[in-house]
């Protein structure tokens, strides 16, 4: 019988690997409710924002006009409307117990009624560089979805399309700067504070403010006396002063800021005591907003010493989400 030749077996090749391309990581979005608490709607256990995000961008401005002879407009104003924020999102839990804590949870974040007045929401949005962004809102609707048999019968699951969130103040905000100044006669730096540049003849001198903003910023001035400020914007030349000096270890904040940014103490002039200091204003005050990129500030003290402070805090303000 002839020998039949058996071919050696073909070893199979490895499964080709595909290189992974290499994804970035994406933006967060973090809800806070009124009372602090924080809900992760991006890449939280229970919740997962999904494709169809809208309103984080620059806002549809509101362009106000009047009718002219000829038939063509005049542009009277151009006003940036407030934002509606869409957050497709879908809210989830391991078993029905897990999911009704979580949707439950969220409803009860949603809840802005207070005794006299609206508490504010946030919506924060952080980026994989590190930073982030927020804007005062309020829940506008989308947690009553429209329910259909499948829910019934997964009842751990739910998707809200039309999540919505109302800001009434279009602009977004970043991390808050300070900067502090002394004011005195010895032009030996005192850090942390740093020292206004001063003539031998006056109590003032000038500094940079520096907004790394798009949009203008509304600063909170307080001044510890002794001294009577004068606060100008070379820039702009807008200025506010006082008629009377500020005592001796008394600190008077001047909160430049609209009601509708802080609605407790938006356009303000109160000492560390609760006293109302609007009526000592000199004139009209001019409380100026600090715009993009720098402004160059004048600040004189009539009567000033070694202890005589001068600080300035505001948040940059931006006109999208990132």
């Amino acid at each position: 019988m002839p020998l039949i030749i058996v071919a050696p077996p073909v070893p199979v090749p490895p499964p080709r690997v595909w290189p992974k391309v290499a994804v970035p990581p994406g933006k967060r979005l973090v809800w806070i409710s009124p009372d602090g608490e924080e809900f992760a709607l991006s890449d939280g256990d229970s919740y997962t924002s999904v494709t169809g995000r809208a309103g984080f961008g620059r806002v549809v401005p509101d362009l106000v006009t009047e009718a002219t002879a000829p038939g063509a407009a005049r542009l009277a104003d151009y006003r940036d409307s407030p934002r509606l924020m869409k957050v497709p999102l879908i809210v989830s839990g391991g078993d029905q117990d897990a999911y009704l804590a979580a949707h439950r949870a969220l409803v009860a974040s949603t809840r802005h009624r207070r005794p006299g007045r609206v508490a504010m929401g946030r919506i924060r949005v952080e980026l994989p560089d590190g930073t982030w962004r927020h804007i005062g809102c309020v829940y506008h609707g989308g947690l009553d979805p429209l329910e259909d048999i499948l829910d019934d019968l997964m009842w751990a699951r739910q998707e809200h399309q039309a999540l919505e969130f109302w800001a009434p103040e279009p602009h977004f905000e970043g991390p808050e700067i300070s900067l502090s100044w002394r004011l005195a006669l010895d032009p030996v730096p005192f850090y942390p504070l740093y020292p206004l540049r001063l003539k031998a003849s006056q109590v003032g001198g000038s500094a940079t403010i520096l907004s790394p903003g798009d949009a203008p910023s509304y600063p909170v001035w307080r001044v510890t006396g002794p001294g009577t400020p004068v606060i100008t914007n070379v820039t702009t030349d807008q200025s506010w002063a006082f008629s009377e000096p500020v005592p001796e270890g008394v600190t008077v904040t001047v909160d430049c800021r609209p009601p509708s940014v802080a609605p407790q103490s938006g356009l303000s002039a109160r000492d560390d005591v609760g006293g109302d200091w609007w009526d000592r204003f000199a004139g009209w005050p001019q409380l100026w907003d600090i715009p993009p990129g720098q402004t160059l500030l004048s600040a004189q003290m009539i009567g000033a010493t070694p202890d005589t402070r001068l600080s300035v805090s505001f948040a940059p303000r931006y006109l999208a989400g990132w």
